[in-house]
């Protein structure tokens, strides 16, 4: 028998939607890092294990395993796509394993794979950013171009959360509405950016605004261009977006300012996708990567991909959770 001191202390420990399923995804990136696994495809996690660990980390105790199912079910309901699937074990409902949605293709999908990797990232593309700005006057702001993708999603998401920390302004060119829409939420403080898009028609999969205005970005002197990539092989870049790859080519290779390209490592395969390249990645001034702790008996394919890239790049911060390194020119 439960109090009413009791129910509300309980309800206040429940957590949103959005949270858990950034929680859980969270665990399959970091189960995926520290398995054996080839892919994050084959990661099973079972419900009691999930259950204890967002009591014990989280201290969030939920009624029943399927009720964490429930209300995982009504994120993807509410999102309009699908993120996990389910895999009964016997006969007792309350007993299965959950594993990750394997045919993603639109940004809010993929938004939330990696996503410890790409936190790790935007916070150092977030310590660049500041430190660019310790003798810089206030009255100049900053101009960033942030790229397509699911990686600048977490970008914008770091800048938004820090905007009350900022004395400078920022100028924000994109065509991505998952950097737009985070730029323009409640929480944060929009004085602090002025958001510039071209005009166009929005692709529902990249999420991106579609333009043929190529003056748009050409005509700005940015202070940095940060984008993110679909595959790395050989040195060359590769994504799906026939549209995209082509306005991913004109930035790079037109546009002035200094180029990062943010990786999770995932990127860098072994085999190229079959839409034809828009550059190499030493064509970026700046690389940055995560770092993980982990043992060297769990080291990916990905990591010995990414390995064959670093004769042409010099680290030059070695974060504990990233590594920002500079092309040799």
């Amino acid at each position: 028998k439960h109090t009413m001191v009791e129910i509300k202390s309980s309800a206040k420990k429940r957590l949103k939607q959005q949270d858990l399923v950034m929680i859980i995804f969270r665990l399959f990136a970091d189960e995926y890092e520290n398995s054996n696994a080839k892919s994050i495809w084959d990661i099973k996690l079972p419900i009691d294990q999930i259950k204890t660990i967002l009591k014990e980390r989280h201290n969030v105790s939920y009624r029943s395993n399927l009720w964490i199912y429930t209300q995982l079910k009504r994120y993807e309901e509410d999102s309009g796509v699908r993120l996990f699937k389910k895999e009964q074990k016997g006969k007792n409902n309350q007993s299965f394993n959950l594993s990750i949605y394997d045919s993603m293709l639109t940004f809010t999908q993929k938004q939330h794979l990696y996503v410890t990797g790409k936190i790790k990232i935007a916070n150092g593309v977030n310590d660049k950013i500041r430190n660019s700005l310790i003798n810089r006057p206030l009255d100049q702001p900053l101009t960033i171009m942030l790229g397509a993708g699911s990686s600048i999603y977490h970008v914008a998401d770091i800048l938004a959360e820090h905007s009350r920390t900022f004395l400078h302004q920022f100028r924000i060119y994109t065509h991505n509405l998952g950097v737009i829409q985070r730029l323009l939420a409640p929480d944060v403080d929009t004085t602090k950016f002025e958001l510039y898009t071209p005009s166009g028609r929005i692709d529902p999969v990249t999420y991106c605004v579609v333009s043929q205005d190529s003056d748009f970005y050409e005509t700005v002197p940015f202070d940095f261009i940060i984008q993110g990539t679909s595959v790395v092989h050989n040195g060359n870049l590769y994504i799906e977006s026939g549209t995209e790859t082509n306005i991913k080519e004109a930035i790079l290779h037109h546009c002035r300012g200094e180029k990062i390209l943010i990786l999770t490592k995932h990127e860098c395969k072994d085999q190229p996708l079959s839409s034809h390249t828009y550059g190499k990645i030493s064509d970026y001034d700046f690389l940055i990567v995560p770092r993980f702790q982990k043992n060297i008996a769990h080291k990916k394919n990905y990591e010995e991909e990414f390995e064959q890239y670093r004769e042409n790049f010099t680290p030059i911060i070695m974060n504990w959770n990233y590594e920002i390194l500079a092309a040799k020119r």
